[in-house]
């Protein structure tokens, strides 16, 4: 149903942060984006990427602005040591304002925990102890004159982020950097005055900071982001958060930023998969009780529902939004319109921004092809006159494709075999770590509607029927099916496909439910999340993957697949399947035999493209995308959907 326009009073009510003034109560959260800057200067590329997204926002927050060059927490952010970085930023700045939001810098360092190759030496911490993970170095114990020289850092940045034109500054208290290092007892054990047995003893630094920036930019205003839990054994607690967040109001601070998790913490920083809207709301709320300042509350917020019931309720001040923008600029824009439903949603795997900067990539979004291509067109100018697009397959990659055309004023005709749209997405979003996925497909349906695209369902593709449409162009996105690998005992057990499984199809035995404990063959991420739709419905399950499970997907998501699978009982064993028998599987382990007992199994890896035989008869120009050019995922299928138009001449 169609949102009436006021549907979000509060959300789109203005907020005072000191001395200034916000449209609204929307911030796009600071995400570093691995692109958009030379030697710590912002590129054409960042401005445009902040111009996307700054509009109907009330902030937009640039990451991470490191105030020393051992500060870096990767190379694509400002360096704000640098004597010409407010003549560089400046225009980004300027970018923000015209797009009607404010624009605020996040400052922060590192600490124990960056990457010695980024900053070519050793870390430094308030203490020599090594981080919980990503860094196995010891980093060198601050000295106090070090710790008052970064205090001025901060300082200067922030004149430095003032005179570029930013009106706000974020202090980065949190997720297990310099500052939130000194806050915690497990990586501070200074005895001088920035040590201490309190949380407000140890949170002078991240005081000190606070009050420097104010006494040194009275007009600026200043927020601080800090962890209403560390997620970690002897980590900070929420009533730890509450003490810190008094002592930055007394400081000076004008709002608070109340997100979670470090490094290797359970549950991380960066919500994802199956994890609820509004993860860290209830954090922030406590911390709110705690205040008389603004508190933004940050973590999966991408319903403007969401937002709207937990600002009216009082449990926050403001919302910080972030991939949910990266997955639609627009999202905002549509809130305030009324369109909900419109908005593309983010669908939490993480394979297209945390998980590219794992590997020091450029972020993307799997949902979003056009993230960092926003400095020029998303696609040319039509080179010839509309004409008819026949696309070929309902999946991701056909729906951009055919959403993509629509857009270009081609009339666009998408065929399936399947009484439904959506391919892969409605079998992905059946298992409970993918069920976002659900929200993708009927935004697509939406889209399809919206655009006047002629869907045609249960349609048999062959070489005559597509010629009957009379396409001018044909884009091929008939997707893969799942590759049973070659084994003796098919006949003695039940098998299905993954995608047999949850279409409720029959074994090759012609059984339709398993029954007892199943093996799931393949360590993908659709065998992953194949395996937790199982546990979920009764069934001991050991997935056997011949190489390292979850490699197909992010790392933070291969984590949370893994942990999720342990946490319900199953089990993942690195082996390579030989044969079946009436009783189990038989698979080698290295240089041994073992046996794994079940009741059935699923086969889930390795796919295989679906490619029609007949191509070579179409008479009109085609071009063949997705999974059906070769397996791999969301991503890079709606990638390939979303460029399939320039094959077009």
């Amino acid at each position: 149903m169609r949102a009436a326009q006021n549907s979000y009073p509060t959300l789109f009510s203005s907020l005072r942060l000191g001395t200034l003034e916000l449209s609204n109560r929307i911030l796009l959260s600071p995400m570093t984006t691995g692109f958009g800057f030379r030697a710590g200067l912002p590129t054409e590329q960042l401005i445009e990427y902040f111009a996307a997204r700054a509009q109907d926002v009330g902030m937009a927050v640039v990451a991470f602005g490191a105030v020393a060059p051992e500060g870096r927490v990767e190379q694509q952010i400002p360096w704000m040591w640098l004597d010409g970085a407010s003549r560089a930023l400046a225009p980004l700045a300027a970018a923000i304002a015209a797009n009607g939001a404010a624009p605020c810098l996040q400052l922060g360092h590192g600490g124990r925990q960056v990457s010695p190759k980024v900053i070519g030496g050793d870390p430094v911490a308030p203490s020599a102890i090594a981080p919980l993970v990503h860094v196995s170095r010891q980093p060198r114990s601050l000295e106090i004159s070090e710790v008052e020289d970064l205090i001025t850092a901060f300082a200067a940045a922030a004149r430095k982020a003032s005179a570029a034109g930013f009106v706000a500054v974020e202090v980065h208290a949190g997720h297990g950097y310099l500052i939130h290092q000194f806050m915690s007892a497990g990586s501070n054990r200074r005895d001088d005055a920035y040590g201490g047995e309190t949380v407000a003893a140890r949170a002078r630094f991240g005081v000190e900071i606070v009050g420097a920036i104010k006494e040194a930019v009275p007009e600026l205003a200043v927020m601080v982001r800090l962890n209403g839990a560390d997620f970690v054994p002897g980590g900070l607690e929420v009533a730890d958060a509450v003490v810190a967040a008094r002592s930055f109001a007394s400081a000076g601070a004008d709002g608070l930023v109340v997100s979670a998790g470090v490094y290797g913490s359970v549950p991380y920083t960066i919500p994802l998969l199956d994890d609820p809207e509004g993860t860290f709301l209830d954090l922030a709320s406590q911390v709110r009780v705690g205040v008389d300042i603004p508190v933004v509350a940050v973590g999966r917020i991408t319903d403007p529902s969401t937002a709207e019931m937990a600002l009216a309720s009082g449990r926050c001040d403001a919302v910080a939004v972030g991939r949910a923008l990266l997955a639609d600029p627009a999202w905002a824009t549509k809130a305030r319109s009324g369109q909900p439903a419109r908005i593309r949603p983010c669908i939490g795997t993480v394979e297209g921004c945390a998980g590219m900067l794992q590997h020091g990539d450029p972020i993307s979004c799997s949902v979003n092809a056009d993230v960092g291509r926003e400095v020029r067109p998303s696609f040319p100018p039509a080179r010839a006159a509309p004409r008819r697009l026949v696309v070929i397959g309902a999946g991701p990659a056909g729906l951009e494709a055919a959403r993509k055309g629509a857009l270009k004023g081609h009339e666009v005709v998408i065929v399936d075999r399947a009484d439904a749209i959506g391919g892969s997405l409605r079998l992905a979003a059946q298992t409970p770590p993918l069920r976002h996925v659900q929200r993708l497909a009927d935004w697509f349906s939406l889209e399809m509607e919206h655009l006047d695209v002629d869907v045609r369902l249960r349609f048999e593709a062959t070489a005559a029927s597509v010629c009957d449409l009379d396409p001018g162009f044909v884009v091929v996105a008939t997707g893969s099916v799942t590759e049973v690998p070659v084994l003796d005992g098919y006949d003695r057990m039940p098998v299905w496909s993954a995608e047999g499984l949850l279409a409720a199809g029959e074994s090759t035995l012609g059984t339709q439910e398993p029954i007892g404990e199943i093996v799931v063959l393949g360590g993908g991420r659709r065998a992953l999340a194949t395996s937790l739709w199982l546990i979920g419905e009764g069934h001991p399950v050991v997935v056997v993957a011949g190489t390292r499970a979850g490699s197909d997907t992010s790392g933070l998501a291969r984590r949370a697949y893994l942990s999720r699978i342990e946490s319900a009982g199953g089990s993942v064993v690195r082996a390579i399947p030989r044969r079946l028998d009436k009783s189990g599987l038989v698979a080698s382990a290295g240089d041994s035999e073992i046996f794994i007992s079940c009741g059935g199994v699923v086969v889930a890896d390795p796919a295989r493209s679906i490619r029609p035989n007949w191509l070579d008869q179409l008479e009109a120009p085609f071009v063949v995308i997705g999974d059906a050019r070769a397996p791999r995922g969301i991503g890079p299928a709606i990638a390939e959907g979303n460029d399939a138009l320039r094959a077009m001449t």
